[in-house]
């Protein structure tokens, strides 16, 4: 493997133009209580160690997290991660954990610096870039469950003590991995200072500065990621910087959560980069349904972006890579844990209906069986990378053609820069709602169709690996979908593959079949582009679906 460098806003190993596309590690070395299916009962590591000690004891709890740790990510998980054909993590590390003060001085923890050794040599082995994200910083960075502050405060920023530790904790890993090229970069810290926080904003800069010095001084080789402000949406931290402060191996880092998968969205993290000429990585984003994994990570990858998709594995889910059953009577768990937020939080004793120690250590014996055989949700993969099979949603086009004249329509507020016609099926109008974090579909309400006009189209990039494929195109049940007599003489529609025409056809339901049949010698995966142009008349679509065909 070759060190990352960043030249001229884009990320190249040796003279090739590279893009990570990965997974973070959520919920391995940094648990959310999410992830446990907890969410805010028990909501971060030092809170749900509370929880075991308190249910199990103190001796069932040590071996308990050692099995966890061991278990939660493995090998396969890496070989999974490179057999789908990505090529980095995002590893989250939890400061608590790292290190201890011993004799005046800040030590490793061997137990967890052992783990991210190993992980590092999983990574080596499959040729996956590691990015080393602090994600838990001294003190806490953010104030909130993701970082395991202790009483929701960014004390990083308010305790000079939790300051040093952290630049010497950079400065140590950095002379530990300075020689492992496999090391994509450092993320120095993970989603600093929300607005809520904002009051210490003119401390991150200087910070970072501390750090990249502390680094530098032994480390000349590894990216330098730098994450904005309010969960790293915020570049505004970056307004006084000019290229000659960032030239020096760093990339700056945006997350992106439950907004419109757009390029707008993202405008002024690209203006940002584009001014500095540094590289742009997606550090975060995910926890949403498969439309919108299908529309925002292309749309990346065309953008010329690195992403890495949040998160990778959690409890019974589908919406992430990988999953794991609920374990039996883990009602129990969430019950006690509801009951007890006084105790979780330090501010009073165990309270409620108690849960025998022997019983509750059967519970947590049955969550490690249950990791260990964890699920592949494939396409949660296949609409990340747009492989077949999949969904995607009309307005998930990835180019289009339109007259240069045309005055876009009223209708949703997505896409705002592109002619095409993007409209809610229900004729309302305004943003559109993609909060959904669970994974659930849109609902109805927000269902959107593309209304090409005359000589109009729109382009869809996909993925695959099968010989033929078959597509459905389906069109609006509404606002035109039911055809008339006269729909079916006035409705034409020509769809291309790869510019070879494989429909030419009048309208006359609205489901389009056809096959394609891929013309390749072996099973590697290709990609094609599929074209959809409205001949005559107006075209309502919906969605496009590719299936296996035989």
């Amino acid at each position: 493997m070759t060190y990352l460098e960043a030249k001229n806003g884009k990320l190249y190993c040796g003279q090739s133009h590279i893009l990570l596309r990965g997974f973070g590690l959520g919920g391995w070395l940094l648990p959310e209580g999410y992830m446990w299916g907890l969410y805010d009962k028990c909501d971060r590591p030092r809170r749900m160690e509370m929880m075991i000690e308190a249910l199990c004891g103190k001796v069932y709890a040590t071996s308990f997290w050692k099995r966890y740790y061991d278990t939660y990510i493995t090998e396969a998980d890496i070989k999974f991660i490179a057999d789908r054909g990505l090529n980095s993590v995002r590893l989250p590390i939890n400061a608590r954990h790292l290190y201890a003060h011993e004799n005046g001085r800040i030590v490793f923890d061997p137990e967890t610096i052992a783990l991210i050794d190993q992980s590092i040599e999983w990574c080596k082995r499959y040729e996956i870039y590691v990015v080393l994200d602090m994600h838990g910083a001294p003190g806490g960075q953010t104030g909130a469950n993701i970082d395991d502050s202790l009483e929701d405060l960014p004390s990083l920023f308010t305790n000079p003590v939790d300051e040093v530790d952290l630049i010497e904790l950079w400065g140590m890993l950095a002379e530990r991995y300075k020689d492992e090229p496999i090391i994509a970069g450092y993320d120095l810290l993970n989603e600093p200072l929300p607005n809520w926080f904002n009051q210490y904003n003119h401390l991150l800069m200087p910070l970072y500065e501390k750090l990249i010095k502390r680094i530098r001084a032994v480390d000349s080789k590894h990216l330098i990621i730098l994450e904005g402000l309010h969960w790293a949406t915020d570049f505004s931290v970056f307004d006084t910087l000019a290229p000659e402060d960032v030239k020096d191996g760093i990339v700056l880092e945006f997350h992106k959560y439950w907004s419109n998968p757009d390029q707008e969205s993202i405008t002024a993290f690209i203006e940002t980069s584009a001014r500095l000429g540094i590289p742009l990585f997606m550090g975060e984003s995910g926890e949403n349904n498969l439309d919108w994994y299908t529309t925002m990570f292309p749309l990346l990858e065309r953008l010329e972006i690195s992403w890495s998709f949040w998160s990778y594995k959690k409890m019974s889910c589908k919406n992430s890579p990988i999953t794991f059953d609920k374990p039996d009577y883990w009602h129990k768990i969430e019950h006690w844990a509801e009951q007890n937020q006084a105790f979780l939080q330090g501010k009073g004793p165990i309270t409620g209906d108690p849960i025998e120690p022997s019983e509750a250590q059967a519970i947590f014996n049955h969550f490690l069986e249950s990791i260990a055989h964890s699920k592949v949700n494939e396409e949660v993969v296949n609409s990340l990378l747009r492989k077949v099979p999949l969904s995607i949603p009309a307005e998930a086009f990835d180019r289009y053609e339109a007259a240069s004249d045309k005055v876009r329509g009223e209708g949703a507020d997505l896409r705002s820069c592109d002619p095409i016609d993007i409209l809610f099926e229900n004729g309302k109008t305004g943003e559109v709602d993609y909060k959904r974090h669970n994974g659930a579909s849109q609902p109805e309400e927000e269902r959107l169709i593309v209304a090409l006009k005359q000589g109009e189209s729109v382009s869809y990039d996909f993925r695959t690996d099968v010989d033929v494929v078959d597509l459905s195109v389906k069109l609006s049940e509404k606002l035109g979908g039911n055809f008339t007599d006269e729909d079916r003489i006035s409705n034409k529609v020509i769809i291309s593959i790869d510019d070879q025409i494989v429909a030419h056809t009048i309208l006359r339901n609205r489901v389009i079949h056809f096959k394609y049949h891929r013309n390749v010698s072996d099973k590697a995966l290709t990609q094609h582009r599929l074209k959809i142009t409205c001949e005559m008349g107006d075209l309502m679509l919906d969605e496009i679906e590719l299936k296996r065909g035989v």
